[in-house]
């Protein structure tokens, strides 16, 4: 029969410091960016919503501005066939460049303000982890140890 003994188990090594987890303001520069990219991204929906009069197809509105599309004004008292008296008036009254413009500007407005809001924040993070970085070297922190296979290292003889 053989005896089992029992020994204690080796102590478990020690863990390596663990690195701090993200502070208020870099957790605030991710929403703030996070923020701003969903709101650059609506306003870019709208951009792209399809326009339409009672009498032309505007297409979207970035198509209309960018590709330099021309309204298409029609006869009140002569409509062309299946184009109504009343759905001639409505067209010439409020043609498609009134109507590209009315979603435009609110869309060019979302648009921007959240790319400002996303490239700020960026710019912030990086800001904040340069004065980070800087201050850590400044106060001496210890270098990082090089990697087992460095080929830069002497070798032993």
């Amino acid at each position: 029969m053989t005896a089992s003994t029992t020994e204690p188990a080796p102590p478990a090594p020690a863990a390596a410091p663990a690195r701090p987890g993200p502070t208020g303001i870099v957790e605030a520069t991710a929403i703030i960016a996070a923020i701003g990219v969903v709101v650059a991204l609506i306003g870019l929906g709208i951009l792209l919503l399809p326009v339409t009069t009672p009498t032309q197809d505007c297409g979207t509105s970035a198509g209309f501005l960018l590709g330099g599309r021309v309204d298409q004004m029609v006869s009140e008292t002569d409509p062309p066939a299946g184009v109504t008296a009343a759905e001639a008036k409505a067209n010439n009254a409020s043609p498609c460049r009134e109507r590209v413009a009315d979603r435009a500007k609110p869309a060019a407005l979302l648009l921007g303000t959240g790319l400002i809001a996303a490239l700020g924040a960026a710019l912030a993070e990086m800001a904040i982890r340069l004065v980070r970085r800087s201050k850590r070297r400044r106060a001496g922190a210890a270098p990082q140890p090089r990697a087992a296979d460095d080929r830069s290292a002497p070798a032993a003889s």
